[in-house]
């Protein structure tokens, strides 16, 4: 798929929650592994332009509430111990240290300043919002039962906690109403919550007219990822290539010259154009012998012409082949008009 795509990423809780010792972490700020495979991928392999990585505010609102009430659990089970243990003939008084430390605005500070250096996008549910997002959910309880999702009466044959589905709701709002996925050619949410199915997905395929995937595994959403930027990925040395100022000049040039183009069989004027991707994707050729391969840089170029005397807009799209993958030194290029 095309390099130029831009995917949203966006963790539910769930994928989220890191721990120590298997209980909630409160000593520091961070999310857990499925988040942290996720982003490493992306990193590694040059992908932060063009996948974001996204979380619902409700859902670090969350995590900051379950990292206060593990550290408060924690400090009373601390204080009966040191209580115990202080009796014994060769232990000194116990005391818990700082009795005053504010765990909430300690864990609140991680938390932002977690966020901001991570570059991460908060989905915020906006006060000005409010009135639209609760008729959302009361007509959401209203639906028949197999389409209240993401409320829900039942998760995996057991009862949910009363409030589950309540802040599902949150974190689904969140998302349907984050209005810079328009930035975004597709959306991916990582959740093994069951409740945001495929009626999730279509509500909100029908207000963004946007491709939204569920995935609940870190590893299937590398593997997502590699389908889709597979091709960036293998070629990165001739995208770097064609995104330098060479071969975009080049590429302005010989366009700057072309004055017409055959268009099934007619000879139409180019009237203006603009580049829309000097480099779209790079496909390869071998040789006449077969003993090493060529790269071609795929580019895609916006034409202005007039067709049965009508205005339209074209996809021009340029191939240019390169002598080799160690030089880069441009060969030729053609030009194939695509007709819609």
């Amino acid at each position: 798929m095309s390099y130029n795509l831009k995917t949203l990423i966006v963790f539910d809780t769930n994928s989220l929650r890191s721990t120590e010792e298997g209980k909630v972490a409160y000593s520091f700020f961070a999310f857990g592994q499925p988040y942290q495979i996720v982003e490493e991928f992306i990193e590694e392999n040059g992908l932060t332009e063009n996948v974001h990585l996204a979380v619902p505010e409700w859902a670090v609102e969350e995590l900051k509430d379950q990292k206060r009430k593990q550290y408060q659990l924690d400090v009373e089970e601390f204080q009966k111990l040191a209580k115990r243990l202080s009796g014994l003939p060769h232990t000194k008084e116990i005391i818990f240290p700082n009795d005053e430390f504010d765990c909430v605005k300690y864990v609140e500070e991680k938390a932002s300043e977690f966020i901001t250096n991570k570059g991460i996008e908060l989905l915020e549910l906006k006060k000005e919002m409010a009135s639209d997002i609760l008729q959302n959910m009361m007509t959401r309880v209203m639906r028949e039962p197999l389409k209240k999702s993401p409320f829900s009466e039942l998760k995996h044959g057991n009862k949910k906690h009363k409030d589950a589905g309540f802040k599902d709701n949150l974190v689904w709002e969140s998302i349907l109403n984050y209005e810079r996925v328009q930035n975004y050619d597709k959306v991916i949410l990582m959740s093994k919550d069951g409740d945001f199915n495929e009626h999730c997905l279509a509500e909100f395929k029908e207000r963004w007219e946007r491709h939204i995937t569920k995935i609940g595994e870190p590893l299937n959403v590398v593997a997502e990822l590699k389908k889709d930027y597979d091709n960036f990925i293998d070629n990165r040395k001739v995208f770097d290539f064609a995104d330098k100022e060479y071969f975009k000049d080049y590429l302005n040039d010989i366009l700057k010259n072309l004055s017409k183009i055959d268009v099934e069989g007619e000879e139409l004027d180019i009237e203006n154009y603009g580049v829309e991707s000097y480099c779209t994707e790079v496909e390869r050729t071998a040789d006449e012998e077969g003993d090493f391969e060529s790269p071609i840089i795929v580019s895609v170029v916006k034409i202005h012409v007039t067709k049965d005397r009508k205005k339209e807009v074209l996809d021009l799209i340029v191939h240019t082949t390169l002598a080799d993958f160690e030089t880069l030194a441009i060969d030729d290029s053609e030009f194939n008009p695509n007709v819609f």
